[in-house]
């Protein structure tokens, strides 16, 4: 949990560059205000901040057409200007040490130091292919070479080339360090990982699929689609992909729900709901939509209709919710453990229930209901209590369904957008309700399509809802991860608050009701052939890679740093 807090508490640090125009007139402005330092010590201009200056003038102009050549993502003047602006603010703290170790040193440290920088950056935010980058890179400290040769004279040749040396190979170790973890788990080097996220933050690229579809595997997965067919109005279908939709924004699968459900939107009103699925089965891209597509009209065929359905049942078992309506002889169970944390569960437990209900049961559709959120946290695996809580109870519910009464049914369905955004946590898809009414009870199933619901919401929702008439009402969400740029949390009701939510919940239940008619139902599983997925552990992998990198970053760049700041200075003690 730690892990994942951190990670969202990076979205503070993320900004835009500035202006080039800005960084332009810093530029020149820091050289004359290190021209004014001089002054005030020595009572001289020396006009040495055009040492500054001029290699942070040379490196905004140039540093965009150089990368612009080789680099795979776009480089705007306003990034050349702020990385030029920030390398000269490097070597004028540098110059600090000029107190203690010379003029000379200082500045011959502070050339070398910003091509170190300069690379790593430009390796992460343009091409990680970090020979390309080179040149580029090393624009302001060859500037900065060509005036420091004017500066101190043809003595300063040896130092400066030893500074460059030592740096370029510094930082090259260091990358190359940095990326051997990663590719010797991945084969794909962590830059490149660093790359393809930036880039995805900061142009909306979807590069990371490049990334992801190195370390994806082939799985086949079921989904269960219910299926409810009325005379002389659209069809509703209840829609159980066990995969699931992320990692982020528009990366891999997240939007999934949305595309499936525009998929059929011709011929039935299509509620996605979140099957047993964790990032493990994450699509690499929406384009593997096509699979789920594809079983849910083979499944069509196979499907048996009957008018009778059962009035809900609520059970409980342990800290686990589940709301059951038996359609025929197929089941459709709602899970949830609100108030208690909701999050996903790994896709064994939904096999599990799969596998005990044969005997009883011809299709069974387990829905985690996704619909409380406190922190994000970790997956539910069927080894632990709660794992065994939600199979357990799934059974007790089998069973109590057995018996129960069979009735025809009505059903009715309606969508809503509501006037809120991905950042407030809805996704496109807004609000879909369905209600189903057994015998004079009416139940709804309110679907957000957003990744999860703020804790204490739930349950302001569902009593807005019972108040609308409804007897028996179950919050769910599609965890659809477009609402989610870097951070895994932002679930609805969090950003807007319940009140104003509720009356697009009551005008989609409420369509919804008017839309009621008399159906049939059935049920049917297929198979998902084929998907490319993230593959089992690999985004704990991932994660355990990267914090081992993170974790080693600090030693490995101080004793780097520390190697070339003793080499120079004793090139600097003989030659200057």
């Amino acid at each position: 949990m730690k892990r994942e807090v951190k990670t969202e508490s990076l979205t503070k640090y993320l900004f835009d560059a500035p202006k080039w125009g800005l960084s332009l007139g810093l530029i020149i402005l820091l050289g004359l205000i290190a021209d004014g330092v001089g002054f005030l010590f020595t009572g001289k201009i020396w006009w040495f901040g055009f040492a500054f200056s001029i290699p942070g003038v040379a490196a905004l102009i140039l540093t965009k057409p150089f990368v612009s050549a080789t680099a795979r993502q776009e480089f705007t003047w306003n990034r050349s200007g702020l990385l030029a602006l920030a390398s000269e603010v490097f070597m004028l703290l540098w110059m600090i040490t000029a107190l203690f170790l010379g003029v000379g040193f200082a500045y011959v440290f502070g050339v070398g130091f910003i091509l170190a920088i300069r690379l790593v950056v430009l390796a992460a935010v343009a091409d990680y292919r970090f020979g390309r980058m080179y040149a580029p890179a090393a624009i302001q400290t060859f500037a900065g070479a060509i005036v420091g040769v004017w500066y101190f004279g043809p003595g300063f040749i040896i130092p400066v080339v030893v500074s460059i040396v030592v740096f370029s190979v510094g930082v090259i170790v260091f990358l190359l360090l940095f990326d051997l973890p990663m590719k010797r788990t991945s084969g794909v080097g962590a830059m490149h990982f660093v790359n393809a996220f930036l880039a995805h933050l900061t142009n909306g690229s979807n590069d990371m699929e490049e990334y992801f579809h190195h370390i994806s595997e082939y799985v086949s997965v079921p989904e269960t689609t219910f299926f409810f067919k009325r005379a002389g109005k659209p069809d509703v279908w209840f829609v159980i992909p066990n995969l699931h939709p992320g990692p982020m924004a528009e990366i891999g699968g997240s939007n999934f729900p949305k595309i499936l459900h525009d998929v059929f939107a011709d011929d039935a009103v299509v509620l996605v709901s979140h099957g047993c699925a964790s990032h493990d089965l994450n699509l690499i891209s929406n384009r593997e939509t096509k699979s789920i597509t594809k079983a849910i009209r083979e499944s069509l065929d196979s499907v048996t209709y009957t008018g009778l359905a059962s009035r809900p049942v609520r059970t409980s078992f342990g800290t686990v919710s589940i709301l059951s309506q038996r359609f025929g002889d197929s089941l459709l169970m709602i899970t949830t453990r609100s108030p208690e944390m909701t999050e996903d569960m790994d896709y064994s437990i939904g096999r599990i229930v799969m596998g005990e209900s044969k005997g009883r049961y011809e299709n069974i559709g387990f829905v985690d209901a996704h619909n409380c959120m406190t922190a994000v946290t970790n997956i539910i695996y069927p080894s632990t209590k709660t794992g065994n809580e939600f199979i357990s109870g799934a059974d007790e519910a089998m069973n109590k369904m057995l018996d129960a009464e069979m009735l025809p049914f009505c059903v009715g369905a309606a969508q809503v957008i509501p006037p809120f955004g991905r950042g407030e946590g809805f996704a496109d898809m807004g609000i879909i309700a369905m209600v189903t009414e057994v015998g004079g009870v009416k139940t709804a199933y309110v679907l957000f399509d957003g990744n999860n619901v703020h804790l204490g919401v739930r349950e302001i929702l569902q009593n807005a809802v019972l108040g609308l008439g409804i007897d028996e009402v179950e919050i769910l969400t599609t965890d659809s991860h477009v609402v989610n740029s870097v951070s895994g949390r932002n679930p609805i009701g969090d950003a807007v608050s319940p009140s104003e939510i509720i009356p697009y919940v009551a005008e989609a239940v409420l369509k919804a009701v008017e839309d009621l008619s008399t159906a049939s139902g059935g049920a049917a599983t297929n198979m998902c052939e084929e998907v490319e997925v993230f593959g089992p552990s690999r985004i704990v992998q991932l994660t355990s890679t990267v914090n081992a990198i993170v974790t080693n970053l600090l030693p490995l760049s101080t004793l780097l740093l520390t190697t070339a700041f003793l080499l120079i200075m004793v090139v600097c003690m003989i030659v200057l």
